[in-house]
């Protein structure tokens, strides 16, 4: 098993980045709401398969096609302190092109200035032999690059409000970016 971990600290309380954090829309924005380098022009629509948003038993669906492969996946929340700890995992059998099944786990404690985010994954590389290449080329830089943008996505959007502008500013290249593979690779969803 694979690990990445990224800790930073935010200038709001755990409460507060609990509740942004937990909300999956805002952790899992990067890959749903725009086209992006990491995952390759790609992108991935989000449905939500319990009743309940947030807490445990709530269940996540990620499908989508990157560079014309099929990705599909879902999660379950296993454990959920609110307000301190947030443990989710893959369930079934995931289709996902660089890793295998998963376990995120957020963990907050509080600070004199703030709050210190603890956000880890535990991943296993696929069981194929060119998914066990691929995912020993990428599968750690995309870890990092999805713990690493979901927590500097959460401290703009609570230390400065910032999370409008980024996500814009980062739509407006990710439009760019779609029309550049699309002029090249015409056959891209």
């Amino acid at each position: 098993m694979e690990h990445a971990q990224k800790v930073i600290e935010i200038r709001a309380s755990p409460e507060e980045v609990f509740a942004f954090m937990d909300d999956i829309q805002n952790v899992g924005w990067h890959m749903e709401g725009q086209r992006s380098m990491p995952l390759m022009g790609g992108k991935l629509d989000l449905e939500r398969l319990s009743t309940n948003a947030t807490g445990e038993g709530a269940t996540y669906r990620w499908y989508g096609k990157i560079l014309g492969m099929k990705v599909d996946f879902s999660e379950v929340v296993s454990k959920w302190v609110e307000g301190r700890e947030k443990v989710w995992h893959t369930i079934g059998d995931p289709k996902i092109i660089i890793m295998s099944n998963y376990e995120m786990r957020l963990t907050l404690s509080p600070t004199d200035v703030g709050t210190k985010v603890i956000f880890e994954i535990d991943y296993d590389l696929p069981n194929t032999w060119y998914g066990k290449i691929i995912g020993n080329l990428l599968a750690s830089r995309y870890a990092e690059w999805c713990l690493r943008r979901a927590c500097e996505d959460a401290k703009n959007a609570l230390e400065r409000g910032a999370l409008k502008e980024t996500r814009a500013s980062v739509e407006a290249k990710s439009q760019i970016l779609e029309q550049s593979i699309r002029s090249i690779y015409p056959y891209a969803n």
